[in-house]
């Protein structure tokens, strides 16, 4: 990634623009921050029920955790890495910023990575909700 791209994405995240969709980035450069697969199974990306309460997944635990301290990012890890069809179960997340009945922490940013940054290779609506960078 160039410095002037490096700038710029730090210039978003500091302005709390998100989501975000970034390739050529070493994922080590967001501090505070979850890892979600691209192909994670949709039983983990929602809630669930234990017992007769609905909880939500283990990474967004994790997510609200980094977010007490200070602003948490939420990477979504080459999502054209799986099918067209299967990049619309993040739209719940990307559009309105919640998995479930569960709000993400107002303190937190959404990356979504991708390999090969090429618009036929991402969803057009998953695209839609999307800054380019």
């Amino acid at each position: 990634m160039s410095n002037d791209r490096l700038e710029l994405l730090k210039t978003y995240i500091k302005s709390g623009v998100s989501p975000l969709l970034v390739s050529d980035v070493p994922l080590s450069i967001f501090e505070n921050s979850v890892i979600i697969k691209a192909n994670i199974d949709k039983s983990e990306l929602n809630g669930h029920y234990e017992s007769i309460n609905f909880t939500p997944p283990t990474w967004y635990k994790e997510l609200i955790e980094k977010s007490k301290e200070k602003t948490s990012v939420l990477i979504i890890e080459n999502i054209n890495d799986i099918s067209i069809e299967e990049q619309t179960k993040f739209i719940e997340i990307l559009k309105y910023k919640k998995v479930s009945t569960f709000d993400l922490p107002k303190k937190s940013i959404i990356i979504v990575t991708c390999t090969e940054l090429s618009k036929n290779k991402i969803n057009e609506e998953v695209y839609s909700l999307l800054a380019q960078i």
